[in-house]
Order: C-alpha cells, then sequence, then structure tokens
C-alpha cells in the first residue's frame, strides 16, 4: 500500500513539473477515476519541491477564496450556434476534463443537459421549474407553447405551473407525462419507464391508454407489453437518490456491499455467511464511502477495513 503511495506522489510531483508522460498521465487518470478517499490522496506539502517556487504571500488565500465565493453564479447552459454536430463537438472537446457537467443545444430554442459526474446535478431550467438530474441521465428541454422534455435515465422534476403550458416528459418508449405543476420522479429505460408521484397530478400514457396518478403512486410501463399498471409507492425510497442517498428495504448485507462496489469501486469480502446474510433496512450515502460504512458499522456492531481497493467486513 505505502509503495502504491509513494507512486502517486511521484505521478502528481511530475504531472506539476511538466516532466510526465502520457502513459503515466494515464496512471494517474486511472488511480483519480477509482473514486479514491480523501487521505489515499497525497497532501501539498508532501509533494517535494522540483522548482523554486515563488512564496503565496500569508493573507493571498484566504483573499482568492473570498473573491472565489463571491463570483460564484448558478451555471447556465452553454449555447452553440447552428452548427454542424462535429463542428459542436470540435468546440466543446478541448475543455471537457475528468468528471464534467456538459451543456449543450442541439438547436437555437433548445438545451441538452448530460450529467457525466459522480453526484446529482440540478438544473434550473428557464421556466422556472428544477430538474434533478441522475448520475449517466441526459436531458433536452425545449420551452415554447408546450414546454416539452426529453429523459434518458433518473431525473426528479418539481414543474413551475403554468396553465396556459403543460409540461410533457417523453421517455425512451415513447411514454409521455403531461403536468401542469407538480413533483414527480421518472426513470427512464430501455425496456420499462417507472413514474412516481410526490405531489399534484400527472397524466401517463403511450398515446393510446393513460392513466391519472396521484401523490404516493406509482406508474409502471412495459415497453414491450406496452401496457402501463398502477402500484401503491413509498416515494421517500424512489426518491432519495437525488440526496445522494441509497435506499435499502430488508437487503442481505452481501447485496448491499455490492452496490458499494458499483458505486465507489471497492470489492467486498466477509469473514463468514453469517455476516453476509445480515439484513439491513436504511438509507447510505452515494458520495461519502466512509459515511456509508460508519452506518453500517454502527448498526450490525461490525468492523469494515479498507485494503487493496476492497471491503473487508469482519464480526467486532
Amino acid at each position: 500500500m505505502e509503495d502504491k503511495q509513494q507512486r502517486i506522489r511521484q505521478l502528481f510531483v511530475k504531472l506539476a513539473d511538466g516532466t510526465s508522460t502520457p502513459v503515466e498521465r494515464q496512471e494517474l487518470l486511472d488511480y483519480l477515476e477509482g473514486s479514491p478517499l480523501p487521505e489515499a490522496l497525497p497532501l501539498a506539502d508532501e509533494l517535494p519541491p522540483t522548482r523554486n517556487w515563488p512564496q503565496m504571500p500569508e493573507d493571498a488565500g484566504e483573499q482568492i477564496r473570498m473573491r472565489i465565493l463571491s463570483e460564484v453564479r448558478p451555471a447556465a447552459p452553454v449555447r452553440v450556434r447552428s452548427l454542424g454536430w462535429w463542428k459542436a463537438a470540435a468546440v466543446l472537446l478541448p475543455v471537457v476534463g475528468l468528471s464534467t457537467w456538459l451543456l449543450w443545444d442541439r438547436s437555437a430554442d433548445s438545451q441538452r443537459y448530460v450529467n457525466n459526474t459522480r453526484s446529482v446535478q440540478v438544473i434550473r431550467l428557464e421556466d422556472g421549474s428544477e430538474v434533478s438530474l441522475n448520475r449517466n441521465a441526459r436531458l433536452t428541454f425545449r420551452g415554447g407553447a408546450n414546454r416539452e422534455a426529453w429523459l434518458e435515465g433518473e431525473a426528479f422534476f418539481t414543474i413551475a405551473g403554468h396553465a396556459s403550458k403543460p409540461f410533457i416528459v417523453h421517455t425512451q418508449q415513447q411514454l409521455d407525462i403531461t403536468v401542469l405543476g407538480t413533483s414527480f420522479n421518472v426513470k427512464s429505460g430501455e425496456q420499462a419507464t417507472e413514474v412516481v408521484l410526490n405531489t399534484g397530478k400527472v397524466k401517463v400514457g403511450d398515446g393510446g391508454k393513460a392513466v391519472i396518478l396521484q401523490p404516493g403512486e406509482m406508474a409502471v410501463y412495459d415497453a414491450k407489453a406496452q401496457q402501463v399498471s398502477t402500484q401503491l409507492a413509498d416515494t421517500l425510497m424512489h426518491t432519495s437518490w437525488k440526496n445522494e442517498l441509497l435506499p435499502f428495504r430488508e437487503r442481505p448485507l452481501k447485496e448491499v456491499m455490492g452496490f458499494l462496489q458499483a458505486q465507489f469501486g471497492y470489492a467486498a469480502t466477509f469473514d463468514g455467511p453469517e455476516t453476509e446474510n445480515l439484513v439491513f433496512t436504511g438509507y447510505l450515502s452515494t458520495s461519502d464511502l466512509q459515511q456509508s460504512i460508519l452506518t453500517l458499522e454502527q448498526t450490525f456492531s461490525i468492523k469494515i477495513s479498507i485494503g487493496n481497493r476492497r471491503l473487508h467486513v469482519n464480526k467486532q
């Protein structure tokens, strides 16, 4: 482990000094994309200087921080004029970095949002509506007489009410959700779409049969059967992701650790089947691995240690 840390420190030094090779930069990139824990990254004062850098005045850092905080503004979509897709890509590609939040237009009156980050992104649309976009989700919005959005993936909508302008969400299976002013969750996949209503009222249909949802209800659309069914839903369980939480209800610990592996990239090992089969109900953080570990340790009186990209689960 110590050898790995020393190697990462060397890569940071070479990158800062401008002497790293493409292979070394890719190695550092792979390490960073593995969601390393904060304590696994070298501190600035741990990196030996490789050149005589100028000293910053003691109060300069605080001045810079205050200036940044005073100039923070909500992000707005980047508008790309009527360029071909390849020209737009040529403009955007040079500024795309690690875990970027990309926004661009397909046409003059629409905006497209793609969440390529590791956290939930909040969009404030020009009509006053707000959309929480889950990881790997895409949304295209077009205003006008009818406000329309096209969704791939999962998003939570809080729609600003406009009686003369309905808001319509289109999913991958040509399923439409029509609202005036409400809050609801949509999970759009290739085979099925789930719509969970928190407040207000929505109509869910595919151009044929449609259903009206009441708060606390859920519509499930089967693309293969082209059928919509409704059922009661635990809205908190279905929408906790927008608060960076992962919900579980009576799931074995082995399955819970599998979700943490998918989220953070750490495989899990257990000291025995008795530990694997512990049943967990609750919420875990999707952005803070240490917090998730602490929650599980306190719930079951277990010890979870980290080493070699693995989480070792043991009885205390």
